[in-house]
This record gives structure tokens, sequence and C-alpha cells, in this order.
């Protein structure tokens, strides 16, 4: 009987054993497997021509040597995607050599998943400089487009617009927060409100995630925060101010970016300016409504004006003003380098955004560096794999 029931279970043993060892190698293999991207050509959005400007402007550039910068997209549900960046129109010095002068928006359109642009409309407060621009589609199909218009130290301010009819045309329908003085008043320390960035939590539920200095004068004092407001009108009007992220008086949390995450907890990150120099924190919350106090907990990798992105697959991507790209696989807990899209100097890329485009690709968009001055918005494709 022994012998008997030793001829008939060896080949089963012997069938598990392969098994079992193919299994352990498998998971060898993909324990050693990392992801990467692979980027594709440089693509040019925009690249406006210089011109001989009157001076300097309200922030000391130069108009005429501007070019574009601070690109953000958002992708319709027809999958037209649009993208706002902030210029000079072509002539302007800027509203201290023009009344009407001034940064503006530009909306570019594209129909083929990001490879070619054209322009669609622009957005001007006259006498004020435009930035900071931020889109969304709404569930009823109508798209919102958040900014910062300011007169440096003396007006800042939240507006958002709203089109009916896909980017071609825009009206004005609130402000999120604002500030106002008079000339000079909102400076040493500046006292403004910047860097709009929605995420829309539910059909009903709207939310803006921002940066402010509207506390600095308070006690205790805070040089700058980052709030966030929730709208149930579709951006009409908006809530009591949340705190999400603030330090000691002279830690300047702000650029918050957000994104819900496949577990379905949500993620921000942000820059913590100030003494600390610009290393990027997060934090997590469970509904994007509530969060943590404190200053949350570095990034490592990162430096400066963060953005990051939840791939469908649950990868998040994360990019900075340090051009560098990285991933985290468990959900921002860990993060790990990859190729990046712009190599270079520290000032090759800034203010990059970064959006899915397809399951399996993804565009990273930026204000580059142009030998003639000033910068240029370019974008590249990437597609993530598996590197074995």
């Amino acid at each position: 009987m022994p012998n008997f029931l030793g001829k008939r279970l060896y080949p089963t043993l012997l069938c598990l054993i392969v098994i079992t060892v193919a299994l352990l190698h498998t998971r060898a293999v993909h324990a050693q497997s990392t992801k990467d991207i692979l980027w594709g050509p440089t693509i040019v959005a925009d690249d406006p021509p210089s011109y001989k400007d009157q001076g300097l402007d309200a922030r000391k550039f130069n108009a005429g040597t501007f070019g574009d910068d601070y690109p953000r997209a958002v992708r319709l549900t027809d999958s037209t995607w649009l993208l706002v960046f902030t210029t000079y129109v072509p002539g302007d010095s800027g509203y201290l050599l023009n009344r009407k002068g001034g940064n503006v928006l530009v909306v570019l359109q594209s129909k083929d998943r990001c490879q070619t642009w054209k322009k669609l409309s622009t957005i001007a407060d006259p006498g004020r400089d435009m930035d900071n621009g931020e889109m969304l589609q709404l569930p009823n199909g109508d798209v919102l487009l958040a900014a910062r218009s300011v007169r440096w130290q003396e007006s800042y301010r939240l507006p958002v617009y709203r089109s009916s009819d896909f980017g071609l045309t825009w009206k004005r329908i609130s402000e999120i927060d604002a500030n106002e003085g008079k000339p000079g008043a909102l400076g040493n320390p500046d006292k403004g409100v910047y860097e709009p960035h929605f995420y829309q939590i539910n059909p009903t539920v709207l939310a803006v995630m921002y940066s402010t200095e509207k506390h600095v004068t308070e006690s205790p004092s805070f040089s700058q925060t980052v709030a966030e407001k929730i709208s149930t009108d579709g951006g009409r009007t908006w809530g009591n101010e949340i705190w999400v992220a603030s330090g000691d008086a002279a830690d300047r949390p702000g650029m918050p970016v957000w994104t819900r995450m496949k577990d379905g907890r949500y993620i921000v990150v942000y820059e913590v300016g100030g003494p600390k120099n610009y290393p990027i924190y997060r934090k997590f919350s469970e509904d994007g409504i509530h969060w943590d106090s404190g200053l949350g907990t570095p990034v490592q990798i990162q430096k400066g004006a963060p953005f990051v992105v939840g791939l469908s697959d649950g990868t998040l991507i994360l990019t900075s003003n340090n051009h560098r790209v990285s991933i985290s696989e468990d959900f921002g807990k860990t993060w790990r380098a990859v190729s990046d899209a712009f190599p270079g100097g520290m000032d090759e890329a800034l203010f990059s955004s970064i959006y899915q485009t397809d399951p399996e690709h993804m565009a990273l968009m930026t204000g580059r560096a142009r030998p003639k001055g000033g910068r240029l918005i370019a974008i590249r494709l990437g597609a993530l794999y598996v590197e074995r």
C-alpha cells in the first residue's frame, strides 16, 4: 500500500513542485520589474514672437520676451482637449505702462489627443495680470475656468469664468476669494490669493484649493496657507474657507494640486516656500474635505510647483519645477524617480502639469525655456511601461 500510494502521488507532487517554482519565479520577475515612462518628441503648442516693449512690467519682467507660461488643460467628454496659459497681447508692456494692459489667458483646442493645437479664445481683465489658469468640465457639460487676477500689492482676486460653448466664449460668474486695498497696502508682506485648482468631488459638490496669504496679519500669523472652498451650485457661490495645510509662521505651503486615488482617498501635493526652500509635501483625506492639521509629510525627489495625476491603474505620477518625474505605486507613501520629460537645468521646464490621455499614455505640459528669452508651451506624450 505505501509503495502504491507513492507511485500514485509522485506525479502529482512533482506537478505541484513545478507549479510552485514557476509561481515563485514569476513573483521574483515581477518584483524585479519596474515601471518607467517612454517620452515622445516635443510638441510646441504655442511660441509667440518677441517684440520691443516699453520697459519692465509690474513683476520686473520684459513683456516683449515673456512668451507663455503656466499651462493647464482639461479633456472634455467628447475627447476634445482645452489648454490655457498666460501670456501678453503682442505689443503690450504691462498695466504699469498701459492702463488697460497686463497678462491675459489664452485657450487652445486640440482634437487629436494633444498633437496639434489651435487658438480658441482669450480672457483678459484689463489693467490686471491674469495667471494660474485652471479648468474643469462640470457634469452638465459647461466648462469652468478659474485664475488669478491681480494688481500687485493692492488687489488680488480669484475669478471664475464659465463657458457653455466648450471654451469659445466665457462669462465671469463668481470669485473664489479676494483681497482689496489701496495701492501698496497689501505688500510687505504680500497678502494675496493665488493658484486655484478644481476637483469635482461628486456630481453636486465642486471643490477648489488655492494659496492664501490673508492670514499673515492675524495672531497667530501664517505667511501662507493652503485653503479649500466648496460650491454646490456649479461655481456660482463658494462656502467658507477650509484649512488644508499650514506650518510655522514663516512657512509658505502653496501651489496645491490634488486628485482622487484609485483606493477612493484624496491626495494633495504642494510646495513649502519660505525657510524650507520649496520641498514638496503631501496629505491624504478620506472625503476631500476634511484634512489633518499641520504641514503634512515631505515627498522626496521633487522641488517647487508640484503637479500630481492618478492614472486609471492606480499609479500616481508627480512632477515639479526641478523637471523631475516620479511615480508611486503605493498610493503616495513612497516615490521613485523615472525618466524626465524635459531634462536639463533647474529653469528648463517650469509650472508643469500632467494628464492621462488614454489608459496607457499621458501628456506632460510645461513652460519651457527658449533661447530668445522667456518661455514657450511645450508638450511631450509619454507611455508607461514595465521595464524588466
